[in-house]
């Protein structure tokens, strides 16, 4: 009976697992790579900006937002939009933030 429960978990797991590798990641556009990151200013601002680069020149800006550190596993977002997105700091306190494809980074700006 052992034998067979394990037999039947290997294949729900090799299951599983060809389900996971079937599933396609989003492509890029032809002739487009992406692109994002962030710059700051200490005390002055934030900025930040996601986009498919195009060969073309036909860039296509995707949604992007930059949130602030409050708590554990609590983000409160402080600019968002598309393609590029800026917020402006209004003061000189230690702060942590994110942007969307950014690890959290601390900078004096509150």
């Amino acid at each position: 009976m052992k034998r067979i429960l394990v037999f039947a978990a290997t294949l729900l797991l090799a299951a599983a697992g060809t389900a996971v590798a079937a599933t396609p990641a989003q492509a890029a556009p032809p002739g487009c790579h992406y692109g994002a990151g962030h710059y700051e200013q200490a005390g002055n601002a934030i900025s930040a900006y996601r986009y498919w680069f195009c060969d073309n020149g036909n860039d296509i800006p995707l949604s992007v937002n930059i949130q602030r550190y409050l708590s554990p596993g609590v983000y409160q977002t402080v600019a968002s939009g598309n393609g590029d997105v800026t917020y402006w700091c209004t003061g000189t306190l230690y702060n942590v933030y994110r942007t969307t494809d950014t690890a959290d980074f601390a900078i004096l700006c509150s």
